[in-house]
């Protein structure tokens, strides 16, 4: 599908290098943003491999052959098609350098057909569909109709140059490509897809979320480069020498059944003259090893040149978390008071913690919420936040407006005005499914979350519906159960199951799901001490050994000290403080406030000091412990 040198005159060749610039420009600006130590090999392996796979042309049946774009592919890898677009300009700019492949007057029409429309219309595609199908079958649908629809547009072009009549060359291109579209664009990328979401599914999770994915290792990174090498030593012997789609087109409308008058009107027709050592992928007078070389080193530069540029393209971490940090420092170093916030201060750690380590990963803005009906005014401007890796309690009376900020935080309810921000980006349509996999919600009551006959399809729901093949599926409910100490119940029927276990299925259903942030709703609600206790201790476990970002709201203060890093106290539909445990304790003015009272040590202490024992309030029972020892030794040495 590459358009030739000759086949589009200027000045109408500049119209498509005005459309990509600007793309391309926003295409480094997603490298930027995006790229990051784990994506940066990633991207130059796909690089090296789609200029390999590239040079494989697969035989029709009709006189032609044709050979994988690769677009969509990578657009669905990094979940932008900004991604496909940059790869495929590498690419194309090395082919046509390098290979005179494409022509240099054409590159900016070839990038605008395989990198702009291919991957735009293929990964929307995609992502439209991949809920119903799956990922494998709509990765197969949207690498076929990126292909297929930036054939039609190619021929467009062509016509519109004047180079062939428009319906005769959109049927023939339109045949061409619909049978490429199958064998060298959907299948090959359903099978790479296939491949990943069966060994790593979490780097296909990635794309829209940065920081999902574990590293790979250098094996995995080594076999994979061995494998590109591979298919680049392999591609002379397996491709066909048959002309692609566009070459049989133009051959069949142009030159009457004769390359060599299409050749002759190309040649005529080229204002840019220019040719390289290793043209046609090859290397003159040495046969098929010359091919292998031309192929091979193509392969390398390519590979090299992703790699450069991904990592020039790549942020430094090191810079990003000292201005992230200077930045909290200078607005948050002192206590902030408005009319709905009583305090909001920081210590030195916490900020630090938040702008090195975790960065802002849910965020609600000024947001409101009216039922329809009754018309009551459930949230009232409320803000709120929330640091990757953070555990966050929001701390209210019952009414509050705790259940419904939460219900706002994954799509289930939608604001009546003001926004819910997800790593900086709103909740819409288009990103709801991609935001429920990043934040899983366990309800109140864990019977209006468990639905299935058994413990093992209820766990196994989520992962289902994320397209997962069987075996991972099978991987995640065991792991899942293992966590939260319930491995064993596979087969039992939840309705017979206690409280506190509902509520470890529960829980287990979203971890199921890889979530990086758990929001649990009341998760003490109606279990006993013994059952409360052990949740809590999961709760704690999940942040603490698995980094995983943990939200709670309650009425409980006795389990605020004890879990929370921070604290959000709400009080009819308003976040009215923010701060510490310790902070929001010592305000009796908003405790009184917000219909709560202080935790029961704390409520002991403060007795005590009533009493006249000189005495400091703690909330926790390891502070008191410490307080009482103090006053125990200075009464002893006195």
């Amino acid at each position: 599908m590459h358009i030739p040198d000759g086949l589009i005159p200027f000045p109408q060749y500049i119209i498509y290098w005005i459309l990509v610039l600007p793309l391309i420009y926003r295409s480094f600006k997603w490298a930027q943003n995006d790229m990051d130590e784990m994506k940066v090999p990633m991207f130059s392996i796909l690089a090296a491999g789609i200029f390999a796979i590239q040079a494989v042309n697969l035989p029709l049946g009709v006189g032609a052959s044709g050979h994988m774009v690769g677009a969509v592919l990578v657009s669905i890898i990094f979940a932008s098609p900004y991604a496909g677009l940059l790869l495929l300009t590498l690419v194309l700019f090395v082919q046509a350098f390098v290979f005179v492949d494409g022509g240099v007057t054409a590159l900016g029409a070839n990038i605008f057909n395989m990198g702009v429309v291919s991957s735009w219309v293929g990964y929307y595609s995609y992502t439209a569909i991949k809920e119903r199908l799956g990922v494998v079958k709509a990765s197969f649908v949207g690498a076929w109709l990126g292909l297929f629809i930036s054939a039609l547009i190619t021929t467009v072009e062509i016509s519109f140059a004047g180079a062939f009549p428009l319906m005769e060359a959109l049927v023939v291109m339109a045949i061409f490509h619909a049978i490429i579209g199958v064998i060298g664009e959907g299948l090959i990328t359903a099978v790479v897809v296939q491949s990943i979401m069966y060994s790593r599914s979490d780097l296909i999770k990635t794309a829209d979320d940065k920081n999902r994915a574990r590293a790979i290792s250098s094996k995995t990174t080594i076999a994979a480069i061995l494998l590109v090498l591979i298919v680049a030593i392999a591609a002379p012997f397996v491709a066909s020498s048959d002309p692609d789609g566009l070459e049989q087109t133009m051959i069949k409308l142009i030159g009457g059944g004769d390359s060599a008058v299409v050749e002759e009107l190309l040649a005529e027709n080229t204002d840019v003259t220019y040719s390289s050592p290793i043209a046609d992928y090859s290397i003159e007078g040495l046969g098929t090893f010359g091919e292998v070389a031309a192929i091979t080193g193509g392969t390398l530069l390519l590979l090299a040149i992703g790699l450069l540029v991904a990592r020039m393209s790549k942020k430094t971490p090191v810079e990003q978390i000292k201005n992230a940090a200077q930045t909290e420092t200078m607005v948050v170093s002192e206590p902030i008071v408005t009319e709905n916030t009583l305090f909001s201060s920081r210590s030195e750690n916490e900020i630090l913690h938040s702008a090195t380590n975790l960065n802002i990963i849910v965020e609600a803005k000024d947001l409101t919420h009216t039922y329809a009906s009754g018309g009551t005014n459930a949230l009232k401007g409320a803000n709120f936040k929330v640091c990757k890796g953070e555990r966050v309690a929001l701390l209210g009376a019952n009414g509050a407006g705790k259940s419904t900020l939460f219900k706002h935080l994954n799509g289930i309810l939608k604001p009546t005005s003001g926004d819910i921000l997800v790593k900086g980006v709103p909740i819409t349509k288009k990103n709801i499914m991609d935001v429920r996999q990043t934040i899983g919600i366990v309800f109140q009551n864990s019977d209006d979350q468990i639905f299935a006959a058994t413990v093992e399809q209820d766990v196994a729901f989520g992962p289902m519906n994320m397209g997962l093949p069987e075996s991972e599926v099978k991987t995640r409910v065991k792991d899942a159960l293992k966590l939260v100490e319930m491995s064993g119940f596979e087969d039992r029927a939840p309705h017979h199951l206690s409280g506190g276990q509902k509520k470890r299925i529960a829980i287990a259903g979203v971890l199921a799901m890889k979530p990086e942030v758990i929001v649990l709703d009341e998760p003490t609600a109606g279990l006993d001490p013994s059952s409360a206790s052990k949740i809590m201790h999961l709760i704690s476990k999940m942040n603490r050994s698995f980094g995983m970002t943990v939200i709670l709201s309650t009425h409980d203060v006795d389990i605020v000290p004890m879990f929370a890093e921070r604290v959000y106290v709400m009080h009819d539909g308003m976040i009215e403080a923010e701060g510490t445990p310790k902070e929001i304790f010592k305000n009796p003015a908003l405790i009184k406030k917000a219909h709560l009272r202080l935790p029961r040590i704390a409520r002991l202490l403060e007795l005590l000091k009533k009493e006249g024992i000189d005495v400091e309030i703690a909330i926790t029972p390891d502070d008191a412990k410490d307080e009482l020892m103090r006053v125990i030794g200075q009464t002893k040495r006195s």
